[in-house]
């Protein structure tokens, strides 16, 4: 059972990665196109539908790199209790709230996105289909419901590594 969690993190970290590499490479496309349009004011033009562009690419900016931020603890959250003092089970239900509330907003925004590729809504101005993104907000939603169960693991992997480490060194400390 360890060996598949183990495989199971593994491929996760790999996938979180690769996806905010993605994440990271929409960044540098918003700033592109910011900058491009700035000088093409200058000049007395404009991009046709960079603010189109730009609200998409936030939203692969920001759902694609959920995984790894919540995976890696730095993701930006509001803590109602300080979780160096709280009781374990405090923590553990505030995880399980937080792994229910993030499926739930990820079902809603699959089926959402089911919703408006039925409709076929779509951008204004450069007729973008607007379903893929409602998918990439349930997609993102989705990997924080996958690592905040995989980060408890690998935080646990981690304190049992910690232990043993501390049991070898006093082990060896009690010999000498």
């Amino acid at each position: 059972m360890k060996k598949v969690l183990c495989g199971v993190l593994d491929v996760f970290c790999f996938i979180a990665e690769n996806l905010s590499i993605i994440g990271g490479i929409a960044l540098v496309a918003m700033m592109v196109l910011t900058i491009v349009d700035v000088v093409l004011r200058r000049f007395g033009s404009t991009v046709t539908g960079n603010v189109e562009l730009i609200s998409y690419l936030i939203c692969v900016v920001v759902f694609l790199g959920f995984g790894k931020s919540v995976f890696i603890d730095s993701f930006t959250k509001v803590e109602v209790f300080d979780f160096r003092k709280a009781e374990p089970f405090i923590k553990a239900l505030m995880d399980v709230i937080h792994v229910v509330m993030c499926g739930f907003t990820s079902y809603y925004c699959f089926a959402q996105s089911t919703v408006a590729r039925r409709m076929g809504t779509s951008s204004l101005m450069l007729d973008i289909p607007r379903w893929p993104f409602i998918f990439l907000s349930g997609v993102g939603f989705l990997l924080i419901t996958v690592s905040v169960p995989l980060s408890i693991y690998k935080n646990h992997m981690l304190k049992n590594a910690e232990k043993k480490s501390i049991n070898g060194i006093q082990e060896g400390y009690n010999e000498s």
